[in-house]
């Protein structure tokens, strides 16, 4: 088959056609495949800048959450370790404090304590040459006595300074009812320190006669609060059963209180307050508001002391069985009769800066208050009133003490020598504000003295307040 020249021709114009078009479209080729290889390296394209961003972003979150929550933790961190500091500083300034707080007690204490023992070695030392003074005076007056004349004007001259030993009796007592020379007790109650003491008078030891005194301490159980009673009672000097009749009297007394107890103890508290000026209200009396409560403690105290006169009533039956022989070897009716001075103080016990007493009695016996080295009166009886038969005639009174007030519920001989300005201030210098052992009280009541009453009785109540404030046993 033959081909045309035309046909042949237009086939080749058409190959060389289509060969210039593919050589354009690979030049252009590899032109677009050049311009996106400059493209992509001048810079990455937008969605993975985008995804970088958003990736660095999140990085950068994530340092500033961890850095933040490092920032927190310090600064928690800090508020811990300032209020550690505090706490620390507190705990040191507590412990600086309570070592300068215990070094100036120590310090104090230290102080106190020499001043304490120099006190008591100027103290001692004071007693130990005032008792050789004593006894080396004694020694020389009876070498003088033995020696010399007798001086028979020895007896007139008034006492000087009452030596340290106590009088001892040179003859036993004459007499059924006599009872031993001399008698002595106390307690140490807390804040309240007693003493008792009855003996002998001297005129009654040169005479021969028996005591006729008797104390007592006992404490009134049946009152709602603890209480303590206190009793001198002084039989009459002739009377032949006097000795009885006074022990009998004291034992009755704290009998007939327990029965009143009760009614006692609901009267004693609320009674009239003490004049603000002397802290006494006056004997039998009653004052204020109170005159009804007043009124029933006299009620009380009336009949329980009208029962202590029927028992000693009967002394003198049952002792001397209505008569005795005297010394004579007469029978008489008068020996069987007795009469007795009764004087009794109650005090409250336990710690009080206002301590409440209440004093009462029948007879002469009397009631004294020592306060700043100064005796007073502070109770005294109907002088002529004796048990049995003057069981109405009884007075009390109330008053209260102060820390380191001194009272001495005491017999008229006694009473006689604390309010003598000489002898006063030597019982004040040894019994202000001290807690004596008993036979040291004893030796103070038994001083030779002469006095011109008989036997020498007392109650002494030294009283501290508070029993941390007590003197301790030297």
């Amino acid at each position: 088959m033959e081909i045309e020249p035309l046909v042949l021709g237009l086939l080749c114009v058409l190959l060389f056609g289509a060969g210039v078009l593919s050589a354009v479209l690979g030049l252009g080729v590899r032109r677009g495949s050049y311009g996106r290889g400059v493209t992509a390296a001048d810079g990455p394209p937008r969605e993975l800048v985008t995804a970088e961003v958003d990736r660095t972003r999140g990085q950068y979150e994530i340092q500033l959450t961890r850095v933040s929550g490092e920032r927190d933790q310090a600064l928690a961190n800090s508020r811990h370790l300032h209020a550690r500091l505090i706490e620390l500083q507190g705990s040191l300034e507590a412990r600086v404090t309570a070592g300068v707080d215990g070094r100036l007690a120590a310090e104090l204490e230290a102080r106190v304590q020499a001043g304490v023992e120099a006190h008591l070695a100027a103290v001692l030392e004071a007693r130990v040459e005032a008792g050789v003074a004593a006894r080396l005076a004694e020694t020389l007056g009876k070498a003088a006595a033995r020696c010399g004349p007798r001086d028979t004007t020895e007896a007139q001259q008034p006492p000087g300074p009452p030596p340290q030993s106590p009088a001892v009796p040179h003859q036993l007592p004459l007499g059924r009812d006599c009872a031993a020379d001399s008698t002595v007790d106390g307690a140490d109650l807390g804040p309240l320190i007693v003493r008792a003491a009855s003996v002998r008078g001297p005129r009654q030891r040169e005479d021969g006669e028996h005591r006729r005194d008797a104390v007592m301490l006992a404490l009134v159980e049946e009152m709602p609060s603890p209480t303590l009673l206190s009793v001198v009672a002084a039989g009459a000097p002739l009377g032949f059963w006097s000795q009885s009749a006074a022990q009998r009297a004291c034992r009755s007394l704290a009998s007939q209180l327990g029965r009143y107890g009760e009614h006692l103890g609901s009267v004693l508290g609320p009674g009239a307050h003490p004049d603000p000026r002397t802290d006494t209200v006056p004997a039998g009396h009653a004052t204020g508001p109170d005159e009804a409560e007043d009124s029933e403690l006299g009620g009380l105290l009336r009949s329980a002391l009208q029962g202590v006169g029927r028992s000693v009533s009967l002394v003198g039956l049952n002792e001397g069985g209505g008569t005795s022989v005297a010394a004579a070897g007469v029978a008489t009716a008068a020996d069987s009769e007795v009469k007795v001075a009764l004087t009794a103080l109650l005090s409250q016990l336990g710690d009080h800066q206002r301590r409440q007493h209440v004093a009462f009695g029948v007879g002469d016996n009397r009631v004294l208050r020592l306060r700043d080295g100064i005796w007073e009166s502070v109770f005294t009886g109907v002088r002529e009133a004796r048990l049995p038969a003057d069981g109405g005639e009884v007075r009390w009174a109330r008053f209260e003490t102060h820390p380191n007030d001194l009272l001495a519920v005491c017999s008229p001989p006694l009473a006689e020598l604390l309010l003598r300005e000489d002898l006063g201030e030597w019982f004040a210098g040894r019994w202000a504000g001290g807690r004596p052992h008993l036979t040291e009280f004893f030796s103070d009541v038994n001083v030779r003295v002469r006095c011109t009453g008989g036997d020498r009785s007392v109650v002494c109540l030294w009283d501290f307040g508070e029993a941390r404030r007590a003197p301790a046993h030297t």
